[in-house]
């Protein structure tokens, strides 16, 4: 039976990432968003690239990896776009190749139990916003494809847990990024042998990450902006 760590949204906070690895678990899964916003994409995903079980594609992965637009929320995409005109240039080609080559959505299994993990939706993988407000009628025709026992999700960076029937719907939150009031790194464990799952909240060392961006080569006010979102979990 395995603990499995689920996570989401990283966006180039290695710090906040490197912090929650120390839990004990057996298996890393992410949602996809490893880039944009933070100061160390590459840093996050050649740690993925080292320890992720299953990984899905994010919006922003797909934007960088596809040089396109990320159809992210007006007020966080100027922000996300003068990020990546940034740092792009710094990843890899092996790194950019990783993020290119991540699948849309996983079905998979472990200890018998089955999962589902997508950025979005089974509606629309990369761009589709599921909240903590989407009923449950709404959740499970957003997902009415999966029979899973697990339906794993991101991309709005706001937590949601909730069991329907059988089956567990699990935001993991943002990493990185959190965006519903509280700073803390935000990610889910999933115990197979309970049969249970916890959304857990970590501090890191914020302060660290702010000073790497108040570092770079940004407009002001981008970075102004992006410290805030970090200090204050949401702008």
């Amino acid at each position: 039976m395995s603990k499995i760590m689920v996570v989401s949204d990283i966006h180039g906070n290695f710090d906040a990432f490197n912090e929650i690895l120390k839990e004990n678990y057996d298996y890393l899964i992410f949602v996809g968003d490893s880039v944009d916003y933070g100061p160390e994409p590459g840093k996050v995903v050649d740690e993925l690239m080292r320890s992720c079980y299953k990984c899905v594609m994010g919006n922003h992965d797909s934007a960088n990896a596809f040089s396109i637009d990320c159809r992210c929320s007006e007020k966080f995409h100027e922000l996300s776009v003068k990020t990546r005109e940034y740092f792009r240039k710094t990843l890899t080609k092996s790194q950019l190749n990783f993020l290119g080559l991540l699948p849309m959505f996983q079905n998979f299994e472990i200890d018998g139990l089955r999962f589902t993990m997508v950025h979005g939706s089974l509606i629309d993988f990369l761009y589709d916003y599921v909240t903590p407000d989407t009923s449950d009628d709404g959740l499970m025709e957003k997902f009415k494809k999966s029979n899973s026992d697990y339906v794993i999700f991101g991309h709005t960076h706001l937590p949601v847990l909730r069991k329907i029937g059988k089956s567990y719907y699990i935001n993991p939150g943002s990493v990185g990024q959190p965006r519903d009031g509280d700073p803390r790194a935000s990610y889910a464990i999933i115990d197979t042998n309970k049969n249970d799952v916890k959304i857990i909240r970590k501090s890191y060392p914020v302060e660290n990450t702010i000073k790497k961006i108040m570092s770079l080569a940004l407009p002001e006010g981008i970075k102004i902006q992006l410290s805030k979102i970090l200090e204050n979990g949401g702008i």
